[in-house]
């Protein structure tokens, strides 16, 4: 019997809006032959279309630690599916300065760097920002959110004008 936060989860990728945004190429799962030997629940992995730039991916990777989900936010970053390890930081999606495309994937300045998207979604940082809760409830995670909201908070940071490509 699995536990319920991955019960929970597995239904949300049965959900039309999963569902829609996977059949529009928005977002997808990782193919079970292309993840990391030892992957097991709570790891999960996603990719998510990006907007066309010169020398960039047409979509990104990410592993995410789902654990305690919904209850808990998500947590990761983006992944090579390649080398099947964490995204070398010279490879992550850059933005326009003083963006909030390049504050959220930001590779400097914090202390989950490479290890997490700098985003309230994100529970890592959560543990460095309280004052988020106040200062931006608007992005907070909440147990009404589903695997979609975060995949379309960020699927849509690489398709908006800010993403410059890497």
């Amino acid at each position: 019997m699995l536990p319920p936060d991955q019960r929970l989860f597995e239904a949300d990728l049965q959900s039309t809006e999963y569902r829609d945004g996977a059949a529009k190429g928005l977002w997808g799962q990782v193919a079970t032959a292309d993840l990391p030997e030892a992957t097991a629940w709570p790891q999960v992995y996603f990719w998510m279309a990006a907007a066309k730039r010169v020398g960039a991916p047409d979509r990104y990777h990410v592993a995410l630690d789902v654990k305690g989900y919904r209850a808990a936010s998500p947590t990761g970053c983006f992944w090579d599916p390649l080398t099947r390890t964490t995204l070398d930081l010279s490879q992550w999606p850059k933005g326009k300065p003083d963006s909030r495309f390049s504050v959220v994937f930001r590779t400097t300045g914090f202390s989950f760097q490479g290890r997490a998207f700098y985003h309230p979604y994100d529970r890592a940082p959560m543990s460095d920002h309280p004052q988020w809760k106040a200062e931006l409830p608007h992005l907070m995670w909440t147990s009404s959110h589903t695997i979609v909201d975060y995949l379309e908070e960020f699927q849509s940071l690489l398709m908006s004008e800010d993403y410059l490509g890497i």
